[in-house]
This record gives structure tokens, sequence and C-alpha cells, in this order.
């Protein structure tokens, strides 16, 4: 294990986090014995569902003398927590992180090299770029995707044909005129947004950078540069201020995704499109039962009607501490998890999105479909381990919104690149 990885890998999240414990509930709850797994999973997944259940039993037909011991962790703080388990004596064998934190962790030296074993993952060859490229390090592999989620959008059926609308938009600009016409056929409704999009949501951001051809950084010589003053990216931003301006009610600028509950204003019919995650539909439906026939779904339309808009692929990865004693069976257990039956299996159930797009089962819900298919236009996030920094400070949402409420861009994209510079760059050895 690489403890000068680790050192560095901890020092570059904010001191605030180090004050959390190695473990919830007091302590790393890892056995001292060679025939017990222990395994961190986040809240949320399949990690806290009773579908953990049928990989276990899959996992003990070859493994009957090992116990699996599932604990779950929260979100709030779990880098670190995470860091501080894996670079410990005893560290639990196996940890789910998000994409957006597995670069902290493939830095810092606590997880084993999965390189030689890639093949032996069902699917590897097609796994989605937005959780393979995070779990790589120095051209090796110390993580493997779990599960996958994208956005899709989500639009109100019935005020789409009441306002005249009887297609899906080809193009970013189709969209934004539909916005007009969905506020013209609802003015009586206050507040009323054709596509509520909240100014803190840069995972609805980014990909109008992207698709103009941004990048959010670039590594040469091993150093990281952030882009986003870039030209690609100045215009992509001009592009994202004027959609969320025009088709988004003003007070939602400055907020996410949570407050107010974007589900919530699309059950009330205070939205007619919002972008979401597959799991979001299930939440409409259950606060107004009546939307349950009346929701459909499409990708994100591009500026082109040849492509869809980027996404972001996001979800989470999973891998095996360096300090494990049971390799081999943590392994085995990997394998349950990211093959293609327990895959099929979240996705009817959870609408989890596959790691592989040919995983996709027939028969699962809409949006899991659409987003399958929009996946395969995806781009990823830098492979750095500052984006676990950038992601704790939520500096992304904090600048997205200030470009939705008015800041200059050149000014704030220069200030963008120095913090987000020096943030891809602080655990250089």
């Amino acid at each position: 294990m690489n403890r000068s990885r680790i050192r560095y890998a901890l020092t570059a999240l904010p001191v605030l986090a180090l004050t959390l414990t190695a473990c919830g509930g007091g302590g790393v709850a890892k056995s001292d014995s060679d025939n017990k797994l222990t395994i961190w999973m986040m809240t949320g997944g399949p990690g806290d569902n009773p579908l953990i259940k049928e990989a276990t039993a899959e996992f003990k037909k070859d493994h009957p003398d090992i116990d699996v011991d599932i604990e779950i962790q929260q979100w709030d703080g779990v880098a670190t927590k995470i860091t501080t388990a894996l670079a410990s004596g005893n560290p639990p064998d196996i940890v789910e992180m998000g994409n957006t934190q597995t670069p902290l962790q493939t830095y810092s030296g606590g997880l084993a090299d999965l390189t030689g074993s890639k093949k032996s993952f069902e699917g590897s060859e097609d796994w989605l770029t937005g959780l393979s490229g995070p779990s790589e390090y120095d051209g090796k592999l110390y993580a493997v995707p779990l599960y996958g989620g994208t956005k899709v959008v989500m639009y109100n059926k019935k005020m789409f044909a009441d306002a005249g609308i009887t297609t899906p938009p080809k193009t970013l600009a189709e969209l934004q005129e539909h916005c007009g016409t969905l506020a013209d056929a609802n003015s009586g409704t206050a507040n009323f947004s054709g596509f509520y999009l909240p100014g803190q949501y840069w995972f609805n951001g980014m990909p109008f950078l992207f698709a103009k051809g941004g990048e959010i950084a670039s590594q040469k010589d091993g150093k990281w540069q952030a882009e986003m003053s870039s030209p690609a990216n100045q215009a992509g931003l001009k592009a994202w201020k004027s959609f969320q301006n025009t088709c988004s009610t003003p007070s939602s600028v400055g907020v996410n995704t949570d407050s107010p509950d974007q589900d919530q204003l699309f059950a009330d019919g205070k939205a007619a499109m919002a972008y979401v995650k597959a799991w979001e539909p299930a939440a409409v439906i259950e606060k107004n039962p009546k939307m349950k026939d009346n929701i459909g779904f499409f990708a994100m339309p591009g500026y082109t009607a040849d492509s869809t808009m980027p996404v972001i692929v996001s979800g989470s990865t999973i891998g095996i501490a360096a300090g494990s004693p049971d390799r081999d069976a943590a392994e085995d257990w990997l394998r349950v998890v990211t093959g293609e039956k327990f895959q099929q299996r979240m996705a009817t159930e959870l609408n989890l999105l596959p790691i592989s797009p040919g995983f996709t089962p027939p028969g699962v819900p809409e949006q899991l479909t659409v987003a399958s298919q929009a996946s395969k236009v995806s781009r990823p996030l830098p492979n750095s381990p500052g984006e676990a920094t950038l992601e704790t400070e939520r500096y992304n949402e904090q600048f997205f919104s200030k470009i939705a409420s008015g800041a200059d861009i050149a000014s704030s994209s220069a200030a963008y690149d120095k913090h987000a510079t020096d943030a891809f760059n602080s655990l250089s050895d």
C-alpha cells in the first residue's frame, strides 16, 4: 500500500471532513478472520435493497464458508471516510464509491490492482466510459463499475398535447421554442416552467459545453489545466444560460434539484419538463398517482438533429482494499454484482443503468431504455483525484448558479480555471 499517496489524498480534502471516523458505528468493521468479507456499500443503491441478498446467495454457492457482511454508508463525507479506512491496518474488504470520488481512491494506493483480472469481468470491453475511466490510474485498473445513471428529459404528455406539440423536439432550438409555447399555454399557473432547470444543476450544464467541443480540463506531462475559458466552453455557457433563463422560472437560478423538489413541482403541474434520473418518475407518480400514464421521455436534444446532447454518466464503482486478506473471494463477489444476470436485475427492479449497454434487458421502463441509448453519447469528467475536492466543495454547482444568475461568463470562467487547476493538481507527488 502506498502510504505517501494516501497522505496526499487525505490532505486534498477539506480539513473538516477529516474529523469523521473511519467507519460508521465506531471503528473499521473488518474481521480478523480470512473467512469474512466486509463490504461497504452506499445508501440508495443495490447494497441497501433486498436484491443484494441474491448476489450473496450466488457468491456463497462457490464460497459456502465465507460470511458476507454488508455495511451501508451515507454519502456525506464518504470520500475521506473511505480513504481513511483503506489506509488503516484493518480495512473493509470491498468499498463502493461514487464515480466522481473514485479517482481519489485509485490514486490513494489503498485499492488492489485489478488490471490482470479485467478480462474476467463479464462485459468489461463495453463498460461505460464514465465509470471505467475513473476506475483507472496510471494505466492500471483499481476498481470496476457497479451501476450507472444518467439523465433524460421527462415531459408531461397532456401539457404537450394541449399546447399543440405533437412530437418531442429534435434540436435544442426547437426545445427552447417549445418552452415558450408551453409557457403561453399555461400562463395561468404561477411560477410555471416549460422546462424546470435549477441553476446549480451542473450535470445539465456541462453537456452544453461538451456538445460545443469543450473539455473541462486537459492533462499534459502529468499536469492538469482547467479549460473553462476556452472558446468552445464560453459558447456552451452562453447557450446554457440562455436555455436556463428562457425555460425555467426565475426563482430556480440559485437552487438545486431537491430544494424545492423538482419531482414535486412536476407532479403539481408547475413544470412541463424536467431533467431526471431514471428512478425519479416513480417519485412523481407516488406524489400524484394521476400522472401514471401521462409521462413521456426523450434524450436531451443537441444543437443539431444528428446527435443528442452528450450526457455525464454518474453512478458507482467498487474496488477491493489492497490490505484485504480475502482477495480471491472478493474478486469473485465483484464478478457476481458486475455480471449480466445481476446487472439486469438491478435495471429491472431498481431502474439502475447497467454498466454495459448490452446488459440492458428488454421490458425495462421507457426512461431506462432512453437513458441506455443516451449513454452511448457520453463524456467523462476529468480523471483526477481533485474532482472529489470540487464535489466536496460543491464548486460546480456554485459556478453554474453564478452563470445562470447573470455573472460575467469570461471572468467567472477565469476564476474557475484557477481554482479547478489547483484542485486537479493538488495531489502531485
